[in-house]
């Protein structure tokens, strides 16, 4: 007969074996899972519905309503002519874009980077390029679409040119993406890329993307260039007009470029508003109203405040003078 302690013995391999059928077969369902749905190249990244972009970031409350400018004034229209070329903001969402692609690692807070391609748009209105993010944020961004006016300022792309991918990528992703840049007609430009997870071409239709007249387009910014997500030999970078200012024409589009070693370098531009008037895109009387009563500070002053808000009249009727330049020694 076996001893208490023998029976003991065996009774404890016996539930040991148990325990690491049970848990050995869970932990091994879950990795085959994440890895099939993901195609994961490495093991134990955060779960996707951790990560702050699959939030959509909302305002607390609803933006103000702004009344129209009258005229030829395009402040609070929601849309710009920039010469035959209408524009729009679309506000990257869950139902206003899909996402093609991302990674879980690297890149800001090491939380990888997504793309999103913009979809159900306006009537008559065609993507110009797709939208990156870094993952550490909750998902807030827009892209510009466009309509033609004029009949020649889009034109759907002749071909494209891969200029990257992530097949050799060491890095979590959804799998390998592809990235295009559209081959345009002659006289057109690209201002964004066409992104798949397929190494088949995109279609060569003007709604999966569009050429803009090369007339409304400008030299976009190489020095100064607005980084998203990179790794070694690979960069996302959003796209900024070269000349940025009050007197500038050139648009920022929201879209991004990509850049790969031993690809490439894509040639792609920013837009260009050959309609501009600075006089015209300010907000009239009335609209000013509304944006002060909407976000204006409020100054409360304490009673025994020494120092208070002057009118313009009692400061040059206490002493300040006004000058022209060239002219100092006469007060105007």
């Amino acid at each position: 007969m076996q001893s208490s302690n023998e029976k003991a013995f065996e009774l404890f391999c016996y539930l040991l074996f148990v325990l690491v059928g049970l848990f050995g077969n869970q932990v091994f369902c879950v990795e085959t899972r994440v890895n099939s749905n993901l195609n994961l190249r490495v093991t134990g990244s955060a779960h996707p519905s951790t990560l702050p972009v699959e939030t959509t970031f909302k305002f607390p409350s609803p933006l103000h309503v702004i009344p129209p400018g009258g005229g030829e004034r395009n402040f609070g229209k929601g849309k710009i002519d920039l010469g035959g070329l209408e524009v729009i903001q679309i506000s990257i969402s869950t139902s206003t874009s899909q996402r093609v692609w991302r990674t879980f690692e690297r890149g800001p807070d090491n939380m990888g980077v997504s793309i999103f391609q913009p979809i159900n748009l306006p009537s008559g209105f065609f993507t110009l390029g797709f939208y990156a993010q870094p993952n550490n944020r909750m998902l807030f961004g827009w892209v510009l679409v466009a309509r033609d006016l004029s009949g020649n300022s889009l034109r759907p792309p002749l071909d494209y040119i891969e200029v990257g991918n992530t097949t050799s990528l060491a890095v979590k992703q959804d799998g390998p993406a592809y990235f295009w840049q559209p081959l345009c007609p002659s006289g057109y430009g690209a201002v964004g890329l066409f992104v798949t997870t397929s190494p088949l071409k995109p279609p060569l239709r003007q709604e999966s993307i569009s050429c803009v007249g090369s007339h409304l387009t400008e030299q976009r910014s190489e020095a100064d260039t607005t980084w998203v997500w990179r790794m070694e030999g690979i960069n996302f970078y959003g796209l900024r007009p070269a000349n940025r200012g009050t007197e500038a024409t050139g648009v920022y589009t929201g879209t991004f470029s990509f850049q790969q070693q031993n690809f490439p370098r894509p040639f792609l531009s920013c837009l260009r508003n050959t309609k501009f008037d600075l006089s015209s895109m300010m907000p009239s009387q009335d609209q000013t109203r509304v944006l002060f009563r909407a976000y204006s500070p409020l100054i409360y002053f304490h009673p025994e405040e020494e120092f208070l808000p002057s009118s313009v009249d009692w400061i040059f009727s206490n002493g300040a003078l006004l000058y022209q330049k060239g002219n100092e020694s006469n007060p105007v």
